[in-house]
Formats: C-alpha cells, sequence, structure tokens
C-alpha cells in the first residue's frame, strides 16, 4: 500500500511539473519591456567595452616602461580564467540566480580595470592579475547573459533579443580602443583610460542589482539544470543539437583566424589591417541592431546557410585580392553580413532544439559557448603555425575549407528535415 502511495505521490509530482513547464512556456514574453531590455544591452555595452580594452595593454604596458609583447602574455593568462569561469558559471547561476552573478562578474572585471589602471606604479603582478580577472569576469558574464533572455522569451524571438544582445557586446568591443586612445590623448595617458572603464563596469554592477526585481518579476522558466555537468554536456554533445556547436566553432576558427592575422594579410596586400577591424565593426553593429526583428521571423535552418555563403564569399575575394581597396571593403562588409548574424542563429538554434528535445536548455547554450570559445582560442595557435610554414594565404584556403564545411553541413540540416517532414505531411 504505501508503495502504491509513492507511485501516486511520484506520479503526481511529476505531472505537477509538467503542468507548471507548460504553463511557464505559455506565459513567457514576446519581448522584454523596453526599458528592461534597454538596460540589460547597457550592461553588456558597458562590459564588452572593458573586455575590448585589451587591446589597448600594449599602450600601456609601453608607456609603463615594459615591453608592449608582454601583452601576450597577460592576454593568455585571461584565457585560462576565461576557460576555468566557463566551467563553472552554471553551477553559481542555479544558486544565486544570474543577475546577481552578472553583478559580481562586473565587479571583477572593475578590479581587473584598476589592475591595469595601476600597471604604471605596481608592476607587472597587477597587469596579469588585471588578465586573470578580465578573463574570469567577461567568461561569467557572457556565459550567462544569453541565459536570462532565453530563459524569459518564448522560442520565437529569442533570436531578435540575442541578436540585439550579440550588437551591443559587439559595439562595445569595436569602440573600446578608439575610446581608450581619446581618454589617453586628453586624461593623461592609458592608465587613466582603464580607470573610466573600471567606473563603466562599477555602474554596470549597480544596474545589475537595480533590475533584477523587474527581471525577477518576468514570466520565465524555471532555472533548472543550469550546472555545466558531466552528463548534461554529454546529453547536448550526444543529440541533434551538438550540430550548431560544431557550426559555431568552425565559424569562429574563421573570425579569430582573420582578426589575429589581418595584419599579416593586409601587409601581404599592401593594405591597412583597420580598414578591415572598423568596416567589420560597423557592418556587424549595423546588421544586428538594423535586422534583429526581421530576421526573428526567418527559418533559421535556411538563414544559417544563407549567412555561411554570405562568409565563404567575403573569404572567397580575400583570397583572390591582390591589393584593392575596395575589393578589400566588399570581402569585408561579405565576410561581417555572414559571420556578423551567425551566432545568435545558431544559438538560437541550439536552445530551441534542446527545448523540443526536452534537453536542458541553459546546458545547451553553456556548451554552444564553449564551443565558440575552442574555436577561437584555438585555431589562432595552428594557423599561425601555418602560417609560418606556408603564409597567410594557406591560412586562408584552410578557412575556406572550414567554411565549406559549414555550408555542407547546413544544408545536410535542411534536407534531412525535408526528407523527414515528407512522409509525415504524406500521411496527412
Amino acid at each position: 500500500m504505501k508503495r502504491i502511495d509513492n507511485t501516486i505521490h511520484q506520479t503526481a509530482e511529476t505531472l505537477s511539473k509538467s503542468v507548471t513547464a507548460d504553463t511557464a512556456q505559455d506565459l513567457l514574453a514576446d519581448r522584454l519591456p523596453a526599458g528592461l531590455f534597454a538596460i540589460y544591452l547597457m550592461i553588456a555595452f558597458a562590459l564588452a567595452v572593458a573586455c575590448g580594452s585589451s587591446f589597448l595593454l600594449a599602450d600601456t604596458l609601453r608607456a609603463a616602461g615594459y615591453a608592449a609583447a608582454t601583452a601576450g602574455s597577460v592576454v593568455s593568462v585571461g584565457t585560462v580564467s576565461t576557460l576555468i569561469g566557463s566551467l563553472f558559471a552554471g553551477r553559481l547561476a542555479e544558486r544565486t540566480g544570474i543577475l546577481p552573478l552578472v553583478a559580481v562578474s562586473a565587479s571583477i572585471m572593475a578590479a581587473a580595470m584598476a589592475c591595469f589602471a595601476m600597471i604604471a606604479t605596481g608592476g607587472l603582478p597587477l597587469a596579469y592579475a588585471g588578465g586573470l580577472l578580465l578573463g574570469l569576469g567577461w567568461s561569467i558574464f557572457y556565459m550567462l547573459a544569453p541565459i536570462q533572455l532565453i530563459h524569459c522569451l518564448k522560442s520565437s524571438a529569442r533570436l531578435e533579443a540575442l541578436t540585439l544582445l550579440a550588437g551591443a557586446q559587439m559595439l562595445g568591443i569595436g569602440v573600446s580602443t578608439p575610446l581608450g586612445h581619446a581618454i589617453a590623448d586628453h586624461f593623461g595617458g592609458p592608465g587613466n583610460a582603464y580607470a573610466f572603464y573600471a567606473v563603466f563596469c562599477t555602474l554596470a554592477a549597480a544596474f545589475s542589482l537595480l533590475i533584477r526585481r523587474r527581471m525577477t518579476d518576468q514570466p520565465q522558466l524555471p532555472m533548472r539544470a543550469v550546472a555545466l555537468s558531466v552528463a548534461a554536456t554529454l546529453s547536448i554533445l550526444r543529440a541533434k543539437t551538438v550540430v550548431p556547436v560544431i557550426m559555431m566553432g568552425i565559424a569562429a576558427c574563421t573570425f579569430a583566424g582573420l582578426s589575429t592575422f589581418q595584419s599579416f594579410y593586409a601587409g601581404s596586400r599592401g593594405l591597412t589591417p583597420d580598414i578591415f577591424f572598423l568596416t567589420f565593426t560597423v557592418t556587424t553593429v549595423a546588421l544586428r541592431f538594423s535586422v534583429a526583428s526581421m530576421i526573428g521571423k526567418l527559418p533559421l535552418g535556411h538563414l544559417a546557410l544563407t549567412l555561411f555563403v554570405a562568409t565563404f564569399l567575403g573569404i572567397g575575394l580575400l583570397v583572390i585580392n591582390t591589393g584593392n581597396t575596395i575589393l578589400y571593403v566588399s570581402a569585408t562588409v561579405l565576410f561581417a553580413t555572414g559571420y556578423g548574424l551567425t551566432y545568435s542563429t545558431l544559438n538560437a538554434m541550439v536552445v530551441n532544439l534542446a527545448g523540443e528535445r526536452g534537453l536542458s536548455i541553459p546546458v545547451a547554450s553553456q556548451v554552444f559557448t564553449l564551443g565558440y570559445f575552442v574555436g577561437s582560442f584555438g585555431f589562432p595557435y595552428f594557423a599561425g603555425s601555418l602560417i609560418a610554414d606556408d603564409g597567410i594565404d594557406a591560412a586562408l584556403l584552410v578557412m575556406v575549407g572550414l567554411v565549406a564545411a559549414n555550408i555542407a553541413i547546413a544544408g545536410w540540416m535542411l534536407l534531412k528535415a525535408t526528407t523527414d517532414t515528407g512522409p509525415v505531411s504524406h500521411k496527412s
């Protein structure tokens, strides 16, 4: 009798959770209130400015009397802490919620900026401490920021929100260096730029806590199964959700390769690398903010395929360009159009696939981000060795091959979806 009671109780509990989950899905918003979402994007922008400030490190170290090349070692330290923070962000979020952790990450990044600001007086130990803190703080925010939006929005609304979030981050990273140079020129050196950025991060932490209650009041999915455990990770990698993760890792290789070695490419063609970075930033930010509301209505599979084709054409033009500035700009615009919308498109794809299959949506988003990190951090090492042995054109051809692989995968997904739905349509 007791066993029957336990069975009835467990069945009722399961049904209750199912009803609660279905009800939560129905209550999710089509979009967040404009004022709330705007503040969230401002937080993302401020922290992205701080992340992009790593490009100022060489100037800061040089002004403090140290070798500019030391910046590479400082960034490497940040890479290690980025990976560490990525693995534990979800586990912490299960206990505290996301916005308190965003505030913590912003505070950590403020401390990093303060360390960089005091390099001239504190020396290289502060530089390495800043690199460690910057990687840790940014990884926590970068892993969790999309999950907060995913939990509050219906699947049909996620692509628009994620695109706008990516746009705010790209804008922050893009303006970080020129803004830092402007502050340095008018307020006494690059160290002071970091002091300003520390204030930005502190304000971001305060705003995170300020909107916590309003965000909590929004209907949202339960904050369950956020921890990035081995079992949860394998569940994503063994299902169809692994496909957008793989495609994002491949796409990140091309972005990291072109960004890291753009000076080599531009030098081989007699061009200026600033043209690439300026054109890429302007195109990407403009696209993300202008078409976010429209692309959310497009089929994700077809959109991903189109974006990969644009990326392929962009890199292809870079390969054949012998030094023409107009062709350089055109190739960059095509690449920025393709890659610039890829991250949010594939991120929406992986979380929607996870939701359809009853897998953890937060874990899917984090595994996706880890795929991005693997491509971003891993490919430059391989590309650097290839360039040293065979030149920049060999690396470009490898990148063309990688994008072609993504086109093939996206095409296979569409073909398989058509094949799978064909019999169903026929039967009905």
